[in-house]
């Protein structure tokens, strides 16, 4: 698939999503205090450090036409920062959700197609023992740069998660967003609606893959309807569980956002879920006390009649790891597992501490440099 055709989509998408209200609600996030009610301090030591001025920013915006802009889009602008050349960013947004539609002048979005055959995420959670539950995931795709996201809503668990940008951001500007024009960073307002997966400060976390036929998510009148990669964001603010999750999953219809039908893992410190959908309705394989752990690819096991293996290669490989295993397996494993079961296509592998709270985030198969992130701490 050409960039051309990849880049057609984005804007189509986002259009649709804001009809139909997966990407048109607005929620308020701020500055807030924890769950015990102690106040946060705005950056704790580690955190991410403001790469671009604000008063730049303010300026550059004005520039590029764009009015009365409110002030938490220029302090979540701002906290973008490149942390090498693949590349990879972080960003914290601050403040509620602003689309670009939503200031007085969008910013025009790229064209990108969001799904083929090349999908070939793999997606795992061992879950044996609470003080070392990891959440695995390698996402393969075309040429992804990706933006380590920090989430913090005044009504919700704050989260950590990725999103692959060249949704967002044109070609040209995606390796030098820390030098490009004020506008062309207007498009990653739009980040938290394209979650790929997160972890929140409950030790929730959550992934998808691309499955290879059209499942047939619900379509329920009486519910209300959420992006399939939206939904993940909404569920990690939502649910401190797996069993709150999948209490969140059955209030809404999922609804594609461009791309190919998805099926989700998530997974706590205690338990799992892979959930798929067919024809209409929402089908749960958890784990079990014989069996702690959950895992998924690229087809749906709800239709394997059974016998999901030799259907994947992948999956057999991490079912065979988990089984000898028994769904203990320390980072480290993890990210071993992750990269036996990579394949060209993998442009990054994050491991999840749900205990520890930290994303381990390795770029490209590239097993020698691994960044750690923190809910708490941001970049380290």
């Amino acid at each position: 698939m050409t960039q051309a055709t990849r880049w057609w989509v984005a804007g189509i998408v986002i259009a649709l999503c804001m009809a139909v209200g997966i990407l048109g609600a607005r929620v308020d996030v701020v500055q807030a205090s924890d769950r015990s009610g102690r106040p946060r301090a705005e950056k704790a030591t580690g955190a991410v450090d403001a790469s671009i001025e604000a008063e730049a920013l303010r300026k550059g915006l004005s520039s590029a036409g764009f009015v009365d802009v409110p002030e938490n889009v220029v302090a979540t602008l701002s906290t973008l920062e490149k942390l090498d050349d693949y590349p990879v960013y972080t960003m914290r947004y601050i403040g509620p959700y602003v689309l670009p539609s939503e200031l007085e002048r969008a910013s025009a979005q790229g064209d990108r197609q969001a799904g083929n055959s090349d999908w070939a995420c793999s997606l795992f959670a061992a879950v044996a023992d609470p003080r070392r539950a990891v959440f695995g995931r390698n996402f393969d795709w075309e040429y992804s740069p990706i933006l380590v996201l920090f989430l913090e809503p005044s009504e919700g668990y704050r989260s950590v998660m990725s999103v692959d940008i060249a949704y967002l951001v044109e070609p040209e500007w995606i390796n030098r967003l820390d030098a490009a024009p004020v506008e062309e960073l207007v498009p990653l307002l739009t980040a938290p609606f394209l979650t790929f997966d997160g972890m929140n400060e409950m030790g929730l976390a959550v992934g998808m893959a691309s499955v290879d036929y059209e499942c047939g998510y619900p379509s329920n009148p009486d519910k209300r309807d959420v992006g399939d990669l939206r939904l993940m964001r909404e569920m990690l603010e939502a649910s401190a569980t797996v069993d709150e999750a999948i209490t969140f999953l059955e209030t809404i219809n999922p609804v594609s956002q461009g791309g190919p039908n998805t099926h989700y893992v998530i997974a706590d410190r205690t338990s799992a879920a892979l959930i798929e959908y067919h024809d209409g309705e929402m089908y749960v394989l958890g784990s079990s006390a014989k069996a702690p752990w959950q895992f998924g690819t690229n087809f749906p096991v709800i239709l394997a009649e059974g016998s999901p293996g030799g259907r994947c290669w992948r999956y057999d490989r991490i079912e065979t790891t988990l089984r000898e295993q028994v769904g203990d397996l320390s980072v480290a494993e993890a990210s071993d597992l992750l990269h036996a079961v990579s394949t060209p296509m993998t442009r990054w592998s994050i491991v999840y501490d749900l205990a520890k709270l930290q994303m381990h985030l390795t770029i490209e198969r590239d097993t020698g440099t691994m960044r750690m992130f923190s809910i708490d701490d941001g970049s380290k």
